[in-house]
């Protein structure tokens, strides 16, 4: 256990859309939702996501951050690839228990390294994620399409 946190695109149609987006073992679909990236005790991200979209992210609940907060996010990882300060870590108020490494413990630089060495992959994903949800929709009428943040304890 501990945090594990996910960022997923859904791609939605409205429940009096028939012709949705077809069936799975006979019910109908209503979205189809996509993972943009899945991190384990990132508590850094995590905190930008508290900080900067809502603190109900804290509380294990689905938050839904806007492209233009995606685009804001790719930029800090980018950053944080390069400077380590760019992105702070998690304060006790959004940490909870196996939450990744603390400040204070011996070991933190050597865990916050690993994560950032990967930071700039994980923002090229964002972008493609954000210009994923400004691209023209197939069926304007029909559907539609947001991102979900999520973390859980």
């Amino acid at each position: 256990m501990g945090l594990d946190h996910y960022l997923h695109l859904v791609k939605a149609y409205p429940v009096w859309y028939e012709a949705c987006a077809g069936t799975v073992d006979g019910f109908p679909l209503e979205s189809h939702r996509m993972l943009v990236h899945y991190w384990c005790k990132n508590n850094w991200v995590h905190h930008w996501f508290c900080a900067n979209v809502s603190e109900a992210a804290h509380d294990c609940r689905e938050i839904e951050p806007q492209p233009e907060q995606l685009e804001q996010l790719a930029d800090k990882l980018e950053a944080w690839a390069d400077d380590p300060e760019a992105l702070p870590p998690a304060p006790d108020k959004f940490r909870g228990g196996f939450c990744g490494p603390h400040p204070k413990d011996g070991n933190y630089e050597y865990y916050r390294d690993q994560y950032r060495a990967e930071a700039k992959d994980q923002a090229k994903k964002i972008r493609k994620a954000v210009a994923w949800l400004k691209a023209p929709l197939d069926r304007k009428d029909e559907e539609y399409r947001y991102a979900t943040y999520r973390a859980s304890w």
